[in-house]
C-alpha cells in the first residue's frame, strides 16, 4: 500500500521535471479518485458462508464511516484544480491527496463491525444504460453531421439497455446486476445483541459437527466484535448483514493510494512550476484516468502477483535443474528405448506441416472473399454493398472466434489428430489473411483502373491488369507473415490433442519427463528463428 502511493508520487515529480503536463497528471488522479470511490472495492465484507462475501466500495462504507466521503472531496479538488489558478489549484489538489492518504493508509487499523448492506435498486441498471448511451455517443461527437444521429442512436440504445436489465428477463439472466450496488449501515445495538445471541444458540449444533471432524469446538462469544473470528449466522446473513472487515482489503485500496500518490506529486509540482500545463489536458487527463481504471480490475481479475511468483520460484529452478542435460536417446531403456530427438523432429514435420496446408486453404478462400470486402470495388450498387458487409461481416465473426476455440470444436467432431488442427487454422486464417487483403486493395492507385475503365474493358480484365499487379507482392508479404502466426499457433494446438510438437510437450509435462520436453523447446526456438529470417528475406525480395 505504501509502495503504492510512493510509486505514484515519484512518477508524478519525475515526470513533472520532465516538463511534462502536471495539470493533466491531477486531472486523472481527480477522476480516478471519483471513480474509485464509487466502483472499486475496498473492504470484505463476510457472511455465512464464502460466497456471501461481498467487497463494498467507499460509497458503500461511507453511511458506517462518514469521514470516508473526504476521498470523494479529493477527487473533486483534483478536477477543480484545473479551474483554478494554477498554484492554487495544485496546493488544493496536494492537501485532498494528503488527506486521501491517511484516511486509506489507515484504513486497515479501524477495527471490524457489523453492518447491514442495502441494496441500491435500479443503479446498476442506471448506469449501464448511461455507459452505454455516452459511449455511442462520443462515437460521433467528433463530426457534426453524425453528431445527431448517434446522440438519439446512444440515447435508444442506453434506454432499451435500461429497460431489459430492469426487466424480469433481465433479472432472471442476470441476477447480480439487481441490486448490485449496496450501502452498509450501521447495526443498532439491541439488533447486535440479538445476532450475538442467536450465534451462541446455534454453537451445540455447529460445535457437534465440528467434533465429528476433529476440530475444537467454538467458545460462546461475548461481544460483535468477537465474530471476527468466526461467521455470521445464516438468518443474519440472508438479511444482508456482514462483518466488515477492513484489515482484509481489495485492489481499490492500492489503486487510491496510487492515485493519492498522483495527485500529491503532480499538485506541489503544479503549484511549484505552474507552466507545466498544455492544451488538451482535460480530455487527456480523462484518457489517463481511463487506462489506470481499466487496467486495475483487469491486474485484480488475473491474480497477478509477484509474492505467487516468488512462491513458484523453487519449481522452476527444480524444472531446470530436471531439465537439463536433455536426454536426446536411450536405447537400453526398456524393450524398445527411448528416442526423444527422433520424435521431436517427426512431431515438428507435422506442425510445420498443419502451418502449411492451414495457411494454404485460408490464403485459398481469403483471396476472392477480399475483393468482395474491398470497400473500393463494392460501391457501385445496393447489392454489391450488401456483398462487402456481409463479407466484412463474416471476417469480423470469424476472427472473433479464437484458433483453440475452433480446435477444441474440430477435435470433438473430427477426432484427435492434425487435421483438427489445420481445419481450424484455416478457417481463422480465411478471416485475418480476407481482412489484410481486402485491405491492401482497398490503398492500390486508382489510376490504372480509371485507365482501363476508360477503354471499356471488362471488371476481370480491370482486376487482372490493374490490381492484381499492385496488390500480389503484398498479399505474399501477409501470407508468409501470417504462416510465422500459425505455426506458433499451431503448437499450441497440440495441447488440445491438435497434433504436432505442442502434444509431445503436454505429454512429457504431465509425465514429468522435462529432461525431455527440453528438446522440443529447444526445437521450436530454432525453427521460430529459421522460419522468422527465411520469411523476412522472402518479403524482403518479394515486396
Amino acid at each position: 500500500m505504501i509502495v503504492a502511493f510512493v510509486f505514484g508520487l515519484v512518477a508524478a515529480i519525475v515526470t513533472g521535471l520532465a516538463n511534462a503536463s502536471m495539470r493533466r497528471l491531477v486531472i486523472a488522479a481527480g477522476v480516478g479518485l471519483l471513480v474509485a470511490y464509487f466502483a472499486f472495492p475496498f473492504y470484505s465484507a463476510d457472511g455465512f458462508v464464502s460466497r456471501d462475501t461481498v467487497s463494498p466500495s467507499l460509497f458503500g462504507l461511507t453511511p458506517t464511516d462518514p469521514v470516508l466521503a473526504l476521498v470523494l472531496l479529493a477527487g473533486i479538488a483534483g478536477i477543480a484544480g484545473a479551474r483554478l489558478p494554477r498554484r492554487l489549484g495544485g496546493a488544493l489538489a496536494a492537501g485532498g491527496a494528503i488527506m486521501t492518504a491517511v484516511l486509506v493508509g489507515t484504513s486497515h487499523l479501524r477495527s471490524p463491525a457489523l453492518g447491514r448492506l442495502l441494496p441500491i435498486p435500479g443503479l446498476m441498471e442506471v448506469l449501464t444504460g448511461l455507459a452505454l448511451a455516452v459511449v455511442i455517443t462520443a462515437l460521433g461527437w467528433g463530426s457534426r453531421r453524425l453528431r445527431v444521429p448517434f446522440l438519439i442512436a446512444g440515447l435508444a440504445a442506453g434506454g432499451l439497455a435500461f429497460g431489459f436489465l430492469a426487466s424480469n428477463a433481465g433479472h432472471r439472466l442476470f441476477p447480480n446486476a439487481q441490486g448490485y450496488y449496496r450501502l452498509a449501515t450501521s447495526v443498532p445495538a439491541a439488533k447486535q445483541q440479538s445476532i450475538l445471541d442467536e450465534y451462541n444458540a446455534s454453537l451445540d449444533t455447529i460445535n457437534a459437527q465440528r467434533n465429528r471432524i476433529g476440530l475444537k469446538p467454538l467458545e460462546p462469544l461475548t461481544s460483535i466484535k468477537a465474530l471476527d473470528t468466526g461467521r455470521l449466522p445464516e438468518a443474519a446473513s440472508k438479511d444482508g448483514y456482514r462483518m466488515l472487515r477492513p484489515f482484509e482489503q481489495r485492489y481499490g485500496v492500492w489503486v487510491a493510494m496510487l492515485l493519492a500518490g498522483i495527485l500529491l506529486g503532480g499538485g506541489a509540482m503544479l503549484a511549484w512550476r505552474p507552466h507545466l500545463h498544455e492544451t488538451g489536458d482535460v480530455a487527456g487527463g480523462v484518457l489517463y484516468a481511463a487506462v489506470l481504471l481499466s487496467l486495475a480490475p483487469a491486474f485484480a481479475a488475473t491474480e497477478f502477483s509477484f509474492a505467487k511468483l516468488a512462491a513458484g520460484w523453487p519449481f522452476l529452478m527444480k524444472f531446470l535443474d530436471r531439465a537439463w542435460p536433455p536426454l536426446w536417446a536411450d536405447p537400453s531403456y526398456g524393450t524398445f528405448g527411448i528416442y526423444p530427438l527422433q520424435e521431436v523432429a517427426s512431431q515438428m514435420l507435422i506442425t510445420l506441416e498443419i502451418a502449411l496446408v492451414g495457411t494454404f486453404l485460408g490464403a485459398l478462400f481469403a483471396v476472392p472473399l477480399s475483393f468482395l470486402a474491398a470497400r473500393n470495388l463494392t460501391q457501385g450498387n445496393v447489392a454489391m454493398r450488401a456483398v462487402f458487409a456481409l463479407t466484412r461481416g463474416f471476417f469480423n465473426l470469424d476472427r472473433g472466434v479464437d484458433t483453440l476455440i475452433l480446435a477444441l470444436i474440430f477435435v470433438a467432431a473430427v477426432g484427435l489428430g492434425p487435421f483438427a488442427g489445420v481445419l481450424a487454422m484455416a478457417i481463422h486464417s480465411i478471416a485475418d489473411l480476407g481482412k489484410l487483403y481486402s485491405e491492401s486493395i482497398e490503398n492500390v492507385d486508382r489510376g490504372p483502373i480509371e485507365a482501363l475503365e476508360a477503354v471499356g474493358a471488362s471488371g476481370s480484365n480491370v482486376v487482372r491488369w490493374s490490381i492484381l499487379p499492385q496488390v500480389s507482392p503484398l498479399f505474399l508479404g501477409w501470407t508468409l507473415y501470417r504462416f510465422e502466426i500459425n505455426f506458433r499457433v499451431s503448437i499450441v494446438l497440440g495441447l488440445v490433442g491438435a497434433g504436432g510438437i505442442g502434444f509431445f510437450i503436454q505429454d512429457k509435462m504431465s509425465s514429468g519427463r522435462y529432461d525431455q520436453m527440453i528438446i522440443a523447446i529447444l526445437a521450436i526456438i530454432i525453427v521460430v528463428n529459421i522460419i522468422d529470417f527465411a520469411s523476412s528475406w522472402l518479403r524482403s525480395r518479394l515486396v
